[in-house]
C-alpha cells in the first residue's frame, strides 16, 4: 500500500517526537519574539524616536535576526541530536540505517523543529510593529502603546495554548503570560527612562 506523502510526513513526526518537541519552541520563542520587540519599542519610544520608520527597520531586522538565528541554531542542534540517536541505533541494531524510514523521520524532525523555532518568533515579533505602519494616521505614541498592547494579547493567547496542553486553567495561564509582559514593559521603562540615565 502506498501511504500519501503528508501521512508519511506525519509519521514521521509522530514517531519521532518531533511534534512535542515543536509545540515547546513554538511558544518559547514567540514569547521572545513578543518580549524582545516589546522592548526594542518601549527602548525607542522612551529615546523620543520620532520616526516609525526607525522602529519598523529595527523590529524587521530584529525579527529576521531572530528567524534565522532560530532556524540554523535548532536545525544543527537537532541534526546532531538525531543523528547521535541513529548512531546508538546503528550500534546496537549492527546495521547502518541510511535510506530506512527511521532515518528520514529524524531528518523531517530536524527540518520541522528548525522551521517552527525560526518562525514562531519572528512571526510574533512583526505583529507587534504592525501599528507603525499606521503612522502619520495616529502618532508614534498611540502606536508604541498599541504595540505593546498587542504584545500583552499575543502573551495572553500563548498562556491559554500552554493551558490547553498542560489541561490547567486556561485565564490564569493567559494572565500569567501577561503579567510576564507587564513585567517586562516596567523594567524596561525604568531601565532606559531618561531620568535613569
Amino acid at each position: 500500500m502506498v501511504i500519501p506523502r503528508i501521512e508519511l510526513y506525519r509519521r514521521y513526526l509522530k514517531a519521532s517526537g518531533a511534534l512535542e518537541i515543536a509545540r515547546r519552541l513554538f511558544v518559547m520563542n514567540a514569547f521572545d519574539g513578543v518580549l524582545t520587540i516589546m522592548g526594542v519599542v518601549l527602548g525607542a519610544y522612551l529615546s523620543g524616536v520620532q520616526d516609525s520608520g526607525f522602529v519598523i527597520t529595527a523590529g524587521m531586522g530584529g525579527s529576521i535576526a531572530m528567524g534565522i538565528s532560530g532556524m540554523s541554531g535548532a536545525y544543527m542542534a537537532e541534526r546532531a541530536e538525531r543523528m547521535r540517536d541513529i548512531k546508538k541505533l546503528e550500534s546496537a541494531m549492527l546495521r547502518d540505517l541510511n535510506g530506512t524510514h527511521v532515518v528520514r523521520a529524524f531528518r523531517t524532525a530536524s527540518v520541522v523543529v528548525a522551521l517552527v523555532d525560526g518562525i514562531s518568533p519572528a512571526i510574533a515579533a512583526l505583529l507587534l510593529i504592525l501599528p507603525f505602519f499606521m503612522v502619520p494616521m495616529i502618532s508614534i505614541g498611540v502606536a508604541a502603546m498599541l504595540s505593546l498592547a498587542l504584545g500583552l494579547v499575543v502573551l495572553f493567547f500563548l498562556g491559554l495554548f500552554l493551558a490547553r496542553i498542560s489541561e490547567e486553567v486556561a485565564l490564569i495561564s493567559g494572565l500569567k503570560m501577561m503579567l510576564v509582559g507587564v513585567l517586562t514593559i516596567l523594567i524596561v521603562s525604568l531601565a532606559v527612562s531618561p531620568d535613569a540615565l
